[in-house]
């Protein structure tokens, strides 16, 4: 008996959440003169929402957005071109070229300093003993 009760509520209240619906009788028409012609529908009116992205603006705010959005557009246009023509530099004082300066010397200060942890020479030294095996300077020194 409390399956069944439950099962109607559970009927009952699944059918009160379902909207109505409205059945209207349609009748076919047998020949072209039966049939209505029919109105021409009016065009909606346009629907007025509060919706951020849907609020109705005057000409003049329009054409001062639309103003500031050319503005900011030509920026990002000058920007990206001066970003594109910075990164094809590879010469000079450009940003590409001093990444790649600074990066080459703390690899190389790094391997100086191991090769002095592991040999006991300084940097100094290392730098005169790589002269002297590439035939720079003689063996007695300069």
């Amino acid at each position: 008996m409390r399956t069944t009760a439950a099962v109607l509520a559970l009927a009952f209240t699944a059918n009160a959440l379902v909207a109505p619906v409205r059945h209207t009788p349609r009748r076919l028409a047998s020949t072209a003169a039966d049939a209505e012609p029919a109105a021409p529908a009016a065009p909606p009116a346009p629907a007025v929402s509060t919706a951020p992205g849907k609020a109705v603006i005057d000409d003049i705010t329009l054409a001062k957005q639309s103003t500031a959005l050319d503005k900011l557009a030509a920026s990002w246009d000058r920007r990206k071109e001066f970003r594109s023509w910075e990164a094809s530099r590879m010469t000079g004082f450009s940003e590409e070229a001093e990444i790649i300066n600074g990066r080459t010397a703390m690899f190389f200060l790094v391997v100086g300093l191991l090769t002095e942890f592991w040999t006991g020479q300084s940097i100094p030294d290392q730098i005169f003993t790589m002269l002297r095996v590439g035939s720079f300077i003689g063996p007695d020194g300069f």
